[in-house]
């Protein structure tokens, strides 16, 4: 925004909530930096812009150089059911624009796809969005008996999901921490509450780790125990301290597991 000699295109202010001190801090952030924009006049020789509900469709080249791009070809969209609802989803409208552009890059992140074995525990997978069924607090819910977030909709016991495989492939870092802390909260919350983690197969209630101790042992699984997390969490903080950061993360299993042997 406070690049010199160059301008920033205003958002329009329908895209922005009147009220943008009741967001989460960082879309506050966000939303007070697009409405107050820059202070260099549009006429500045460089100038640029966020678009929003626009859906890329091809790369078209120019007429005279086949190699060359030329522009940029995108379908708007809406969001229903409506702008500003978390759960919005985006919709064609049909309508095409173009823009002109002599450079391309293409970063709309990726898809989650699902895993072999998930529909087996009861998990269903939706392959349009790219995300597992669930109330939006991450608890996955099985949508054969109501849509997700519905009262009818019956959470799979035991399974919960964060990230891009909850809520699709939007948001930065930021957004991922703080979706992946209300995923914990709310396995915390099940778990205080006396919700059922585990089912067997005559849907009787199991007991958790016990009920896979023996299985995970034959198979030389190791166990790493709530006190065996904080010596690695002060062994991360330690190298971390004498290099002057906060803490030094393990990158390797093997090195994290040797703080324990």
């Amino acid at each position: 925004m406070k690049l010199p000699s160059v301008a920033f295109r205003p958002v329009e202010l329908s895209l922005i909530p009147e009220n943008v001190s009741k967001l989460p801090r960082a879309q506050k952030r966000i939303m007070e930096l697009l409405k107050k924009g820059s202070q260099n006049p549009l006429s500045s020789s460089k100038a640029w812009s966020l678009d929003f509900q626009l859906s890329p469709i091809s790369f078209n080249a120019a007429s005279s150089s086949p190699d060359r791009l030329s522009s940029l070809s995108f379908e708007k969209t809406t969001l229903d059911p409506d702008l500003f609802d978390p759960a919005a989803k985006a919709r064609g409208t049909g309508e095409m624009i173009d823009l002109p552009a002599a450079l391309g890059f293409r970063s709309i992140g990726y898809k989650s796809e699902t895993l072999p074995g998930l529909s087996e525990l009861g998990v269903s997978f939706d392959d349009q969005l790219g995300i597992i069924p669930n109330d939006q607090y991450g608890r996955v819910v099985n949508p054969s008996e109501g849509p997700a977030g519905s009262l009818k909709a019956r959470h799979v016991p035991g399974m919960y999901c964060a990230g891009w495989v909850k809520r699709g492939p939007t948001g930065i870092i930021a957004n991922t921490m703080e979706d992946a802390f209300q995923s914990a909260e709310v396995i915390a919350n099940d778990w205080h509450s006396h919700v059922v983690f585990m089912r067997d197969k005559t849907n009787s209630p199991r007991n958790g780790w016990e009920s896979l101790r023996h299985e995970a042992e034959q198979r030389g699984c190791r166990r790493v125990s709530w006190q065996d997390w904080k010596k690695i969490d002060a062994a991360e903080r330690e190298i971390g301290r004498k290099k002057g950061k906060k803490r030094e993360k393990f990158t390797r299993i093997a090195d994290m597991l040797a703080v324990l042997d």
